[in-house]
């Protein structure tokens, strides 16, 4: 993408740097060294802390100070830089100033020649990043501790090394108006299907916004379609669980300066899998993805049950347990919903406080303020002890599947809403619109709920159940979509 007009590398070295200059508006960071080669003029452009001086040094420098030609021209210089030396394992030609500058904030040091109308880049990449770091959003027992990385091109290295074949494609593009961040389309030749392939280039490259920061950034690029209540694409900052992705036939973003990839498409049933799941015996794990299944119902669900029989439906609880539900909302000011709702919106906000606040003393201050909070509201009465456990359970429950904590917290403040002023009609009415959600919602033209609906018997091998013991039994994205 150009910056400015496209202005032709000028002859004259001066012309050349001041050109730059003028792009970058007298920016501190562009440093020009300026030499000599033999007799010729030659100048090096840099941007402060993107290239590392001891690589330059090494890969640069010295051959230049080398190449000795009694009555050398410009293009005996150029001529050697481009052909006869392997300063670096990555180059290019530079012909317009706009592509200097490209090269320049990418990491590159670009070198222009006086009386030659063209500049070669070099790639000579040094910028500070964070070294190879074990995942702390999806943290596991048996699984790699490895995660993705800020840095692009170490996070392609992890990929590489788990995928060696060469059939494993990376494609590179560049978005955003303003930042011109490199993106890479990560997939396997032969398996990802060639409309996912094009489809997604053609999403990226709709970005409208200036600068891209996070991976919601592109998620509605990626996936397509209109929006829904649940999320088309996913993303992961396990290099392991992308890999998995890309083998059945997936799609991958990833963004310089993020560790976490895009994948697309994104299905329901995936929030109730976790990489430790592969690692375990068979029947475990299904064990394991039952109680997910179980947590998620009860996160959403449990608070609006618990309003709905007690204001609605008193016969369904045991006479005991309506006693004591009696004797302990009699003591409270507020109507059960309202209660409720309080609590609820009280637990977020401990939530939130818990997590941006700096991680030494935010956990802290959310299990404090929970258990003193919780326990001095109980003591005076403005809420009851049993709304207490059932907000408990809830929070905890809902702990289990973070995939889909945006998506729970509003189903759970809709189902004591719904619960509190219909009774357990508007707990199957909130179900049943949110299931109609779900269904009607695709992610690159496949279902999201696939492969429950539309039913594949064979990618149910690794849905609800966890039959497969290789990566061969995984339904790949065409399965999922019901071809043949």
């Amino acid at each position: 993408m150009a910056l400015h007009r496209q202005i032709p590398v000028p002859v004259r070295l001066e012309q050349a740097v001041a050109g730059v200059r003028k792009i970058f508006g007298g920016s501190a960071d562009l440093n020009v060294v300026r030499t000599e080669v033999s007799g010729i003029k030659c100048a090096l452009l840099t941007l402060e802390g993107m290239v590392s001086s001891a690589d330059l040094s090494k890969m640069l420098f010295q051959p230049l100070m080398d190449f000795k030609k009694i009555c050398a021209q410009p293009e005996d210089v150029f001529k050697f830089l481009a052909e006869k030396s392997l300063i670096s394992t990555e180059s290019a030609v530079i012909n317009l100033l706009d592509e200097a500058v490209e090269r320049l904030c990418s990491g590159f040091a670009v070198i222009f020649i006086h009386g030659y109308p063209r500049g070669m880049a070099f790639s000579a990449q040094g910028y500070k990043s964070r070294s190879v770091e074990e995942p702390n959003t999806e943290p596991n027992i048996k699984g790699t501790r490895e995660a993705l990385n800020d840095n692009i091109r170490t996070s392609m290295s992890i990929i590489r090394r788990r995928i060696r074949n060469p059939r494993l494609r990376f494609e590179l593009i560049r978005a955003g108006k303003l930042s011109n961040i490199e993106l890479c389309l990560v997939y396997i030749d032969g398996k990802t299907p060639k409309k996912l392939i094009t489809r997604t280039k053609e999403g990226l490259e709709r970005i409208k916004e200036e600068l891209i920061l996070t991976s919601g950034s592109i998620i509605p690029y990626v996936s397509g379609g209109k929006r829904s209540f649940f999320s088309r694409a996913s993303t992961t900052e396990r290099p392991d669980v992308l890999c998995a992705k890309v083998n059945e036939g997936r799609i991958a973003v990833l963004i310089d300066g993020v560790p976490f990839a895009v994948i697309a498409p994104a299905l329901f049933i995936e929030n109730f899998q976790a990489v430790d799941d592969y690692a375990e015996v068979s029947y475990f794990a299904t064990y394991q993805r039952f109680i997910r299944f179980s947590a998620f119902f009860i996160s959403s669900l449990l608070p609006g049950l618990y309003v709905a029989a007690a204001v609605f439906h008193p016969e369904v609880l045991s006479r005991s347990l309506l006693l004591n539900l009696i004797a302990s909302e009699e003591r409270t000011p507020y109507p059960l919903v309202a209660e409720m709702l309080i609590v609820t919106v009280m637990f977020e906000i401990l939530r939130e406080a818990g997590i941006r606040l700096p991680r030494a003393i935010g956990g802290a201050v959310s299990i404090v303020g929970g258990l003193v909070i919780g326990d001095a509201a109980v003591t005076s009465g403005l809420i009851s002890a049993p709304l207490l456990i059932i907000i408990g359970i809830t929070a905890t429950s809902a702990f289990v599947i973070p995939g889909l904590n945006p998506q729970l917290t509003i189903l759970r403040l809709l189902s004591i809403v719904m619960g509190g002023y219909f009774g357990f009609f508007g707990i199957a009415l909130t179900s049943a619109v949110t299931l109609v959600s779900a269904c009607a919602t695709d992610s690159c033209a496949v279902p999201y709920t696939a492969p429950l609906t539309p039913f594949t018997l064979r990618a149910m091998r690794d849905a609800v159940f966890k039959a497969r013991e290789s990566a061969e039994d995984v339904g790949t994205v065409e399965e999922l979509n019901g071809a043949d």
